[in-house]
């Protein structure tokens, strides 16, 4: 399953300035003074549009260049692959088998022969030569992209690189096996001439963090299906159906010929190759309707249904041998579901299977994979009975489905030791490996995250892998599946969650190459480890004690002997105003405390300049507002936001919120592409080294922050013993919103009290967050007033709601509950004010009046 590790070139399916390439010698070039050889191996990413780019430059000392690239030869016998010397084609022209198709490695050697004046191309298994004189023996490389004085290029060929060789006299001098995880760092395992990669993809990275490549949202509710042969997710609309093809990482929208469909939460979606059609079905299959995408046309329409809670959650299955569709599973109406249904496609038949057969436990929330011979299904959350009123539970099974013999048979109960769980809708199934993979994630919560893991068809273990993706669940809204591009060795999810209230699906879209590499957890520490790290600890800090007393008893001993006698003066109480002035703003706290009164006739703030006020004052944290104006405030609680320019706030404020939000910082590439698009890499690189120095001298001002580049990402490291930062709170009470409360919405409510979020600050990579923070407190506020009964605290849902007004001033359902609080409170006068302030809003922002009345508002 795919490639393992090596550099993935970003290539014409993005914009130039973010393709792939990477630098060697840049900064020190090579040299051979012998006979040279380069060597490395390239995949080519099949089914794209597009190869054409140079897979390597080879650029001498003395300015010539050898290049290698993939180029368009239509004219037979097609040959794909030059050589190009200076500004003249070569004699070698070649082309290789599966280019384009498949995306196995093939490995390239290009060898100069000084003494006998030739270079040699070997490709795979063709060898090719021609008389070729190298007068410089230093070079530098690139591969893919370069911004290289007058040798730039940003044509890239869509390809994986990997273990890079320079050998001299067939002696390995140089060896980049570019199996890096993250940063822009190419490390020569050899001859320690490091390399610099831009917009670098990192195949080993791209096989433990998933990448979010779309998210849209659609009018009313979707599904979703997958084709193999295209390598697209079919997204099905109620008026349209959207493409989205992975290789390309586009989206294509079309109508439907036949005009809207009647789409809700209960159907899915299934493509059936066999005659590449699009299933629309429920878990019945009685209403089903069949779309030919070739043709946009349904064949027929389906009926409307307003409730949107009927059986959801199924799975289901087509079996080739039999031509037929099968569904299992499912829950609505308080029921979950054991029923299968069948329904054979050439005649349309539909049966229900004999359950007699096939026992198991009612549920949802399950998952599916298709085997040879049957389907495989794990898990899920039901009850014996199928009533949800009779002690439901999480399920861990695993049955398998017989096709042939229509009877199911229970594998195993998977071992658990984690916190409960239930799965996305599909399994992923190996079965020549004995091997499954599936999403699970926790129902309890609504913001979760979806865990990929592997398991065993034979055995009751599994292990996580790859890293978590978020993902909102509420229940009948939320669907999640999982499907395997077996042409670009890469897992695909979709995830989608449907509002009701505004009928609108939300559909993310994420990838992971494989095979996926285990999750970095941590691992479970022995009880009896406990014991012995206690044990040691206890005894660390009684030696300690004891070497402490023994220092502090000689030091005593000592300052007794050496020290003269002096007349011992009767301590005095000092008056309270002096007692005032020593204590600052703590007086109340030690009006009481003793004080040796002055043996001389020195004014009192004699001894009370002796006194570091950090021994009576302690120290405030530092502030660091985000929400309504950026604001800084230092440990003395002095306000140092004037310190920072426009260019180094920006800069402060990029790295600090890429720190806070996802944990890891931003690379080098994408602080170029968000600060400095507009310069080469080398004036970026001197503009950004500028900028971090003077970002550093602030933030050591303020103290208790400062920035590094430890992981190879520049980040914000923060004490938050010592620095406050309004954000982190943020985030802190959004992970917790899943047992919302009046006192995590006080919480929220102190932190956007101040605003929006950087009220003043307009930047286009800001969008994202002030979008996410905007839908997410919107979000937090209807639901906390939805879960509360309005006449607990009408005045805190008005406060809320003035301060949600920041984020989203024509919000229809805030200003709905604040009108309907201010009427509960007898105050009906600034309900219609707040109603026709609304009005007005609403207006002006889009040309036309708002379409309800006052009254309809407070019904």
């Amino acid at each position: 399953m795919g490639q393992t590790y090596g550099l993935d070139f970003r290539s014409h399916e993005v914009f130039q300035d973010n393709r792939t390439g990477l630098a060697l010698g840049l900064d020190h070039s090579l040299c051979a003074a012998g006979n040279m050889e380069l060597a490395f191996e390239v995949s080519f990413i099949p089914n794209q549009k597009n190869y054409f780019g140079y897979l390597v430059r080879v650029i001498t000392d003395d300015g010539r260049n050898i290049d290698l690239i993939y180029d368009y030869d239509k004219s037979p016998p097609i040959r794909h692959f030059r050589v190009v010397i200076g500004d003249t084609f070569s004699g070698i022209v070649f082309d290789l088998p599966g280019i384009g198709t498949e995306d196995r490695w093939h490995t390239f050697r290009l060898q100069f022969n000084r003494n006998k004046g030739t270079m040699r191309l070997l490709a795979d298994n063709q060898v090719f030569e021609q008389p070729l004189l190298l007068r410089s023996r230093c070079f530098k490389l690139f591969f893919g992209a370069n911004d290289y004085l007058h040798f730039k290029n940003s044509d890239v060929p869509p390809m994986m690189l990997r273990n890079i060789r320079i050998l001299e006299n067939n002696r390995l001098q140089h060896y980049w096996p570019l199996n890096e995880a993250a940063g822009s760092l190419a490390a020569d395992s050899l001859g320690g001439n490091n390399g610099m990669v831009t917009n670098a993809q990192w195949v080993t990275r791209m096989r433990s963090n998933w990448q979010q490549h779309d998210s849209f949202t659609i009018d009313g509710a979707a599904s979703v299906a997958f084709s193999q042969e295209e390598e697209a997710l079919y997204i099905v609309g109620r008026d349209s159906l959207f493409r989205y093809f992975i290789p390309m990482n586009k989206i294509k929208a079309a109508a439907y010929s036949t005009g809207p469909q009647a789409v809700s939460a209960k159907y899915q979606s299934f493509y059936n190759p066999a005659d590449k059609k699009i299933y629309l079905l429920t878990i019945t299959m009685q209403d089903m309707a069949v779309l030919d995408p070739a043709t946009l046309a349904w064949d027929r329409q389906l009926p409307v249904f307003t409730d949107g809670v009927n059986y959801c959650h199924f799975n289901k299955y087509y079996s080739p041998s039999d031509s037929s569709l099968y569904t299992f599973n499912g829950y609505g109406f308080f029921l979950y579901k054991s029923n299968i249904y069948r329904y054979h496609v050439p005649d349309g038949n539909l049966q229900l299977v004999d359950s007699s057969k096939t026992s198991m436990t009612p549920r949802y929330l399950a998952a599916l994979g298709a085997g040879a011979h049957g389907a495989y299904i794990m898990g899920g959350y039901g009850s014996a009975s199928g009533r949800q009123v009779l002690n439901p539970r999480n399920l861990y099974d695993l049955d398998y489905f017989d096709v042939r013999t229509h009877t199911i048979k229970k594998v195993y109960d998977l071992k658990t030791d984690t916190d409960e769980f239930v799965f996305g809708n599909s399994l992923v199934v190996d079965e020549p490996a004995n091997s499954y993979y599936g999403l699970i994630f926790p129902k309890h919560k609504f913001d979760s995250e979806l865990q990929l893991i592997k398991g065993s068809l034979t055995q009751p273990v599994f292990e996580a892998v790859g890293d978590k993706i978020p993902y909102r669940f509420h229940d009948i809204r939320s669907y999640a599946d999982v499907f395997y591009d077996s042409t670009a060795k890469r897992f695909v999810v979709p995830t989608l969650f449907y509002d009701e209230e505004n009928n609108r699906t939300t559909i993310n879209i994420y990838t992971l190459y494989g095979p996926p590499l285990p999750a970095l957890l941590p691992a479970p520490v022995p009880a009896h480890h406990y014991t012995r790290v206690i044990v040691l600890c206890a005894a660390v800090v009684l030696l300690l004690l004891l070497l402490f007393i023994i220092r502090r008893r000689r030091r005593l001993q000592t300052t007794v002997a050496a020290a003269p006698p002096v007349p011992v003066t009767p301590p005095a109480m000092v008056p309270p105003p002096v007692q005032a002035a020593v204590n600052g703003a703590h007086h109340d706290a030690a009006v009481n405390l003793p004080v040796a009164a002055p043996s001389a006739p020195n004014p009192p703030a004699a001894p009370v300049a002796a006194i570091p006020p950090a021994a009576t004052a302690p120290a405030e944290k530092v502030t660091i507002h985000l929400f309504g104006d950026f604001q800084v405030r230092d440990a003395g609680g002095e306000e140092v936001t004037r310190l920072f320019t426009p260019l180094i706030r920006e800069l402060f404020l990029v790295i600090l919120l890429y720190s806070i939000r996802w944990e890891r910082g931003i690379s080098s590439e994408k602080l170029k592409e968000i600060l400095w698009s507009d310069k080469s890499a080398a004036s970026a690189r001197n503009n950004r080294s500028v900028n971090i120095a003077k970002l550093k001298n602030i933030l050591e001002r303020i103290g208790h922050i400062r920035i590094s580049k430890d992981t190879g990402y520049w980040k914000i490291d923060i004490d938050y013993d010592k620095v406050d930062i309004d954000y982190s709170r943020y985030l802190a009470i959004m992970r917790d919103k899943g047992q919302l409360n009046k006192t995590l919405m006080a919480g929220l409510a102190d932190i956007i009290q101040r605003g929006s979020f950087l009220t003043n600050d307009e930047h286009e990579w800001l969008d994202v967050f002030k979008s996410e923070i905007s839908n997410e407190i919107i979000d937090t506020y209807m639901h906390f007033a939805s879960s509360v009964d309005l006449r607990e605290d009408p005045d805190f849902l008005i406060k809320l709601a003035n301060y949600v007004y920041y984020f989203d001033p024509v919000n229809e359902d805030t200003m709905s509950i604040k009108c309907k609080s201010l009427a509960y409170l007898g105050k009906h006068s600034l309900a219609r004010d707040t109603f026709e302030h609304f009005g007005k809003e609403y207006k002006r922002l889009y040309g036309e009046d708002f379409e309800k009345n006052f009254q309809e508002i407070l019904e």
